[in-house]
């Protein structure tokens, strides 16, 4: 839906919504400079900018094409452009990956520039100001296959490229426990982060896990939930130290140590969770469980591909973020990584823009060998 600020004429509705954005933007920055020309003359002018953006819209082949949109694949897709690459970037969601789905609300305490930390979804809005200067064609479509000669299939149509890069991140681990995918949807009372900590307000809620996802939950429940239990399977804590202990000192938390939920119950919606603590079982009332136990790799696409996953799934890669696949990169939270920051993905973005206009251009300056290091 367009903003009621909008300056798409009303009589061109079949304009792609993926491109409405870039367009809005074109206006703003161009078509204001040429007030002064009649009025036939800006809608000849805008309308021979829209058919030039809709001929982009619709382009099949590309140098590189970059399978996610959250940090590593937005640095990605950045990079490539600014040495003059063309560069198609798919995402099935939202633009920012779970900084924008997940963590909206959050604050990044360790992204570089920003000393007093910066909300999530702020620093998404900084990176697509960023974006839409470098010409990046991007597209809100979900990928079915991908093939080794590099053609991405969507639900809605098929592309062709030099390069792949996967950049698709993670998703939340779920307990697999019974009423947990049916009260996850519709907003029953089961989520995996409080991405909106106020609508906690005054509840009972119930957080699983013991690491930092975990605890950053418990810090953003603190002072607005009524009561708030944490359940972790073990006796220590795999968080920073430092956020462990604010919530001890907090006094608002209740620890339920070497235990582990093993089924949700309610009528339409979350009522109790059964716990089992030391051998001993108990009914807990709560509104709300917010399960943070971990993440696994969102690479079930590119296993039949025959690209190298580790035992868990998580895609192996070279130094040079090359899979073992010719033409096919992967970086991010995707891989294999000791670290999982922001600030890694981001770099690994840049590591593989690097490779990446080198296997497509072939500099002379390029002697390193292209060939995959897996």
């Amino acid at each position: 839906m367009r903003s009621k600020n909008c300056v798409l004429p009303s009589y061109w509705p079949d304009i792609d919504q993926s491109i409405q954005c870039w367009i809005c933007w074109y206006f703003l920055e161009s078509v204001s400079a040429r007030v002064s020309l009649k009025t036939n003359k800006k809608i000849s002018y805008i309308e021979s900018n829209i058919n030039v953006a809709r001929r982009l819209s619709e382009e099949k082949d590309f140098d590189v094409i970059v399978v996610g949109g959250g940090p590593g694949g937005l640095n990605t897709a950045i990079m490539c452009a600014t040495r003059h690459l063309k560069v198609l970037l798919l995402e099935r969601d939202k633009i920012g990956g779970l900084l924008a789905t997940l963590y909206p609300n959050k604050i990044i305490p360790n992204y570089p520039g920003f000393p007093q930390g910066i909300v999530a979804i702020e620093l998404v809005r900084n990176w697509l100001q960023h974006l839409r200067f470098t010409g990046v064609t991007v597209k809100q479509e979900a990928v079915s296959d991908v093939a080794k000669d590099l053609t991405v299939t969507t639900e809605k149509k098929n592309y062709r490229s030099k390069v792949v890069v996967i950049a698709t991140g993670t998703k939340p681990r779920r307990l697999k426990i019974p009423n947990e995918s049916e009260f996850s949807k519709e907003d029953k009372g089961v989520y995996y982060f409080p991405s909106h900590p106020e609508e906690f307000l005054g509840s009972k809620v119930l957080v699983v896990g013991g690491g930092d996802t975990a605890i950053d939950a418990v810090l953003e429940l603190l002072n607005l939930a009524d009561e708030i239990t944490l359940v972790h399977r073990r006796e220590g804590f795999r968080a920073f130290d430092e956020n462990v202990e604010k919530i001890r000192k907090s006094g608002m938390v209740n620890f339920v140590l070497n235990g582990e939920v093993l089924a949700i119950k309610g009528r339409k919606r979350v009522e109790k969770a059964v716990i089992r603590q030391e051998g001993r079982k108990l009914e807990k009332i709560v509104d709300s469980v917010v399960i943070a136990i971990g993440i696994v790799p969102n690479s079930e696409v590119y296993k039949k591909l025959g690209v190298k996953t580790d035992e868990h799934g998580f895609i192996l890669t070279d130094r040079a973020q090359r899979t073992n696949i010719k033409g096919i990169f992967a970086l991010g939270d995707v891989t294999k990584v000791g670290l999982r920051l922001i600030t890694v993905a981001a770099a690994h973005g840049a590591i593989a823009s690097h490779y990446i206009y080198s296997y497509v251009k072939k500099p002379y300056w390029a002697r390193e060998s292209l060939d995959t290091q897996i």
